[in-house]
């Protein structure tokens, strides 16, 4: 499939799906900044910069929570499908 074929088709979903898809993406923001933050930590030389993997354990946590309830609700509901467009 050709990249404009993709930019053609999406996802349709209901409004929980899409609330939990943005949930998802709001924890892998979160688990991003805590990453960038501990990766400057450890550049900018602080000996402290372990403090963040706690952090990152719990955001990653919190992450795949989310992930899989957004999964879950796509298998259990069916409410998401591809719908093809030819703007």
């Amino acid at each position: 499939m050709s990249a404009k074929e993709c930019s053609m088709i999406s996802l349709v979903y209901c409004e929980d799906a899409r609330q939990l898809l943005d949930g998802f993406g709001e924890t892998v923001r979160e688990l991003t900044k805590l990453h960038e933050e501990q990766f400057l930590s450890i550049v900018g030389g602080d000996l402290d910069s372990a403090r963040f993997d706690d952090l990152i354990f719990m955001a990653n946590e919190r992450k795949h929570e989310a992930k899989y309830a957004y999964l879950h609700h796509l298998e259990a509901h069916r409410c998401s499908k591809f719908d093809a467009t030819t703007d």
